[in-house]
């Protein structure tokens, strides 16, 4: 029983990371239309201007080296929905689907040209330190993780459910031509939307950082795949259903490496798409019409 808590604890750690850049997916789709590959690639961005933030100023803590994360990652989001997305918007998904791949491979071999194709040590800005819950032993580290991925998706979810911005993001998701007439700026909102998937990407890499204490230029790939599954299963319409998967899906990894094989972990998201999306192709929640 000890055991199956632990996993469940650090599954819950692991999809809250997953449920914070699944939702960046799930914001680009849903009110742009846009698969945005890009965005894992803008938390690698994000989490090795926390790393230069945090070796260059070792007296910064975790709060002002997580801003400078959240910084470099927005204005790399920034300025590709500048020059890519907005140029395309409206026309076939493919075609910024791949203009945000080429992107995406631009700023993973960018990266490794600067900081090297292999993993660098990311600066422990909290202490090595147990903390035990019960039967459950967990690092302040983890604890402080799964924190920060629980306030951004608080904050995602009030933005979405209590602000006019978000009512705004809403109607576009349902009828974009229809909040137009109706006198929203979609142009506004859409570029706000990748601004602050950019952020919170931003945020959640430096955690993860920290977490694991490496940084990687390729780190955008596991990170982006598992979270655009959970995109996937869950469905666009509710962004609380894409944190109900992600965190599951984290759960279930974590009980598939405790109890059968840590080579198996991976293969479990594939496993939960094809289950799901086989009788439900729109998702467990739904989805808005493209």
């Amino acid at each position: 029983m000890d055991l199956f808590l632990q996993q469940v604890a650090n599954g819950l750690v692991i999809g809250s990371t997953y449920a914070v850049v699944a939702i960046g997916f799930a914001l680009a789709f849903t009110v742009l239309r846009v698969i945005n590959f890009a965005h894992p690639d803008i938390f690698m961005v994000g989490m090795f201007t926390g790393l230069v933030a945090a070796t260059q100023y070792p007296v910064l803590g975790l709060g002002l080296v997580m801003l400078a994360g959240m910084l470099g990652a927005g204005a790399v989001g920034f300025v590709l929905e500048r020059t890519v997305i907005a140029p395309l918007r409206g026309r076939d998904v493919l075609m910024t689907l791949i203009g945000t791949l080429g992107v995406a491979i631009m700023l993973q071999n960018g990266m490794a040209l600067i900081a090297g194709p292999d993993p660098v040590a990311f600066p422990s800005l909290l202490p090595r330190r147990f903390i035990d819950i019960g039967p459950v032993a967990l690092t302040l580290r983890q604890i402080a993780n799964f924190v920060i991925c629980l306030l951004l998706l608080a904050l995602v979810s009030f933005y979405v459910r209590g602000t006019s911005y978000g009512r705004a993001t809403r109607a576009i998701a349902e009828r974009p031509d229809v909040a137009a007439a109706f006198g929203v700026n979609v142009g506004r909102i859409c570029q706000f939307t990748i601004l602050l998937a950019s952020l919170m990407a931003g945020a959640a890499a430096v955690s993860v950082g920290m977490l694991y204490g490496s940084a990687s230029a390729f780190v955008g790939l596991l990170y982006g795949l598992k979270a655009f599954i959970c995109m996937l299963v869950a469905g666009n319409r509710y962004f609380e259903g894409v944190m109900v998967v992600a965190l599951a899906i984290g759960i279930i990894e974590a009980l598939v490496t405790g109890y059968l094989s840590s080579s198996l972990r991976d293969a479990v998201a594939f496993f939960v798409l094809i289950g799901v999306l086989y009788f439900r192709p729109n998702g467990l929640f739904g989805s808005y019409s493209s």
